[in-house]
């Protein structure tokens, strides 16, 4: 039989040219053998669409987790807030002479608290203004800042001044921090300003040796920073 079956492409087609009808078989059939299967192709096709179905569903866990794991992180640290901040309500003593228009209260990083006065009046004229009620603050031994504006009853608002003091906050927390209690406002002379917590189970009322007495009926009492 003659030797048709080559590496040589040249070769291989002038041997075709003569090749017998039992050459032309053999060759076909060991071509068929050597393609692949049309099964097996379309198989190694499609083979690779469920690692992508895997390797989806892994990273959409992986996106839960971490949205579980950040709602996580955000509700601790709402409820550390809570734990180390107080909801009160605000109340002044004016130990100064300057007519105090309006006064907020300030995160250390100064966003407003939603706490604030109007009118305190001299210590001359009762050194004291309204309950003003109410939002949620920094805790005792917290910083927080105090802002005040000064000007005359009928002075023109252009003309207030304005201050500010970054205080830490004394006194002491209430035994529950969703217990009611009062910021108590202080304004010293040469513009100083302090800051007490006095928590709402009991402590705000006239027996507590921390209460500024001018708050209440009877002879204005004149307090100095510190005391």
């Amino acid at each position: 039989m003659q030797h048709w079956i080559t590496d040589d492409p040249t070769h291989f087609l002038r041997s075709m040219k003569t090749a017998t009808p039992l050459q032309w078989k053999l060759s076909n059939r060991r071509r068929a053998a050597l393609a692949p299967p049309e099964r097996s192709r379309r198989r190694a096709h499609h083979v690779a669409h469920p690692l992508a179905a895997k390797e989806n569903q892994a990273m959409t866990r992986m996106a839960r987790i971490f949205a579980v794991m950040m709602l996580s992180m955000l509700a601790a640290c709402a409820t550390g807030q809570r734990m180390h901040h107080v909801d009160a309500s605000a109340r002044s003593a004016n130990y100064t002479e300057d007519y105090i228009q309006d006064f907020w209260i300030q995160t250390a990083d100064g966003e407003n608290t939603g706490l604030s006065g109007v009118q305190v009046k001299e210590f001359s004229a009762g050194g004291t203004d309204g309950s003003e009620c109410c939002s949620l603050i920094p805790g005792v031994g917290q910083t927080i800042k105090v802002v005040w504006r000064v000007g005359g009853h009928q002075e023109d608002e252009s003309r207030w001044k304005t201050y500010s003091r970054d205080v830490v906050v004394l006194g002491k927390m209430p035994r529950n921090t969703q217990d009611h209690s009062v910021l108590m406002m202080r304004f010293f002379p040469n513009h100083e300003v302090e800051a007490e917590i006095f928590p709402g189970d009991g402590d705000f009322g006239p027996s507590n040796p921390r209460m500024d007495k001018l708050l209440f009926v009877g002879p204005r009492v004149m307090r100095h920073i510190g005391e």
